[in-house]
């Protein structure tokens, strides 16, 4: 009978539903697992947006560090980045310790659909890679600062040299 079929179709169904629930999970322990032993090896200077893309599966992931000033974020090279109003399909993972921002992931909100959790194991195994990186990219952000900074005293200086140099000819 037809209830007899249906029967039979759920009772297979379920099995390999529970299959395929354990399979995913063993596979984001791999991506995490991969994630730890790759930041193990080290990870060159403005590299870890790659290595995260990778464990997350998101190729458009964007990585943004806390600015030296905690008055928005930067990214690897230290140059500002906007945060608000984002694609609603992109999501935002504050990623802190102890209270103090360190940066924001910005991925697909699909992966949190699909893979709860990963984010945070992901975020959590790259916390002191992350940190590393957030520091490097304010170091770059205020070198920046101090080479706008001395181009302007440059300027400054060279419009008062200017300036003298006319009162000088004007007698």
């Amino acid at each position: 009978s037809l209830w007899h079929y249906i029967s039979l179709v759920a009772d297979a169904i379920v099995p390999v539903g529970l299959l395929l629930g354990i399979l995913r999970l063993r596979l984001d322990r791999g991506r995490v697992a991969g994630l730890v032993v790759e930041l193990g090896r080290g990870v060159p200077a403005g590299g870890l947006r790659d290595v995260l893309a990778r464990a997350l599966g998101d190729p458009t992931l964007q990585l943004a560090f806390a600015a030296p000033d905690h008055a928005g974020y930067i990214d690897g090279a230290g140059h500002p980045v906007e945060l608000t109003g984002r694609d609603p399909d992109r999501a935002l993972a504050p990623i802190a310790r102890d209270g103090e921002a360190l940066a924001v992931l910005v991925h697909d909100r699909t992966i949190d659909d699909e893979n709860p959790g990963l984010v945070e194991a992901v975020s959590s195994a790259a916390r002191l890679a992350i940190e590393n990186e957030r520091l490097t990219a304010q170091v770059r952000a205020q070198l920046e600062e101090v080479r706008a900074s001395r181009a302007r005293i440059v300027e400054a200086g060279d419009e008062e040299r200017r300036k003298v140099e006319r009162d000088l000819h004007d007698g």
